[in-house]
């Protein structure tokens, strides 16, 4: 029998961090495929607006983060 000793807002973290890597890892490549496809003014485009969607969410993130090592620090 396996326990989890990790509170669920830990593990809700963790899985929102790792999709949230893949999530930068995916514009990133759609960014270098469209370079080399030639549509490199939409992602230009776009850029802006990504970039401060993603910028948000990685502060929100790395907020939960600390708060939920903080939880985890006092049980």
């Amino acid at each position: 029998m396996t326990t989890n000793k990790f509170s669920p807002l830990f593990r809700l973290i963790l899985k929102a961090l790792k999709y949230f890597m893949f999530i930068v890892l995916g514009f990133t490549f759609a960014a270098c495929l469209s370079g080399i496809l030639g549509t490199s003014h939409i992602a230009i485009s776009l850029f802006p607006l990504v970039f401060e969607c993603i910028w948000r969410s990685g502060i929100v993130l790395i907020g939960l983060a600390g708060a939920s090592v903080v939880i985890e620090s006092f049980r």
